[in-house]
């Protein structure tokens, strides 16, 4: 399993992802209006797949460490109970997403963001197609990632797997999300 290393576009917030192979990870392409949102909102789109996917390989929080620039670790939601999307406020680098907690052992990183993406193996599953712009795109591999991310908890929690760089130990948010109000949400949805 191969080590890469994660980063924001500027370069200051950097960190690692460890045992990454297409067997501890599932690399999906998500066309949700919600996904697209938060890159244009960070102004980012650029980061965003030619039919506004986003391109993301899920695996367990315990595999990801930071190492440079935590404190530009920032965080947002596009409604109150949102998925937490994780970003880099020094640049406005979408980074990756998690469930609100930290018992649902899961993060989905963004392979902009990644060193090489290639050792995440193949994209496996085309999800939330409806929301893609321009060439439709047909709907795959869901139930396949699905398992492998039940696979994971599974195994997650046999070994006692709590390590997560976004919840503190007591299984609080290491920041505050920022909840983005209607307006701005709207303003941000294609």
């Amino acid at each position: 399993m191969a080590e890469c290393k994660i980063s924001c576009q500027c370069g200051t917030l950097t960190g690692v992802l460890h045992d990454v192979s297409p067997k501890s990870g599932s690399r999906a392409i998500c066309y949700c209006k919600d996904c697209q949102a938060f890159a244009r909102y960070l102004g980012s789109a650029e980061l965003l797949e030619e039919s506004g996917g986003t391109d993301i390989y899920q695996t367990l929080p315990s595999k990801v460490t930071f190492e440079t620039g935590q404190e530009h670790l920032a965080c947002l939601r596009l409604s109150p109970k949102g998925l937490l999307r994780w970003y880099a406020s020094c640049c406005d680098t979408p980074l990756g997403n998690t469930l609100s907690s930290p018992r649902v052992r899961m993060v989905g990183v963004l392979t902009k963001c990644i060193s090489d993406p290639e050792a995440l193996g193949p994209v496996q599953a085309m999800v939330n197609t409806s929301g893609a712009s321009g060439e439709p795109v047909e709907e795959t591999g869901r139930r396949q990632v699905i398992f492998a991310f039940l696979k994971r908890q599974i195994g997650a929690m046999l070994r006692r797997d709590h390590q997560t760089p976004f919840f503190d130990t007591s299984g609080a948010l290491v920041v505050t999300p920022k909840v983005l109000t209607k307006e701005e949400r709207q303003a941000a949805t294609p």
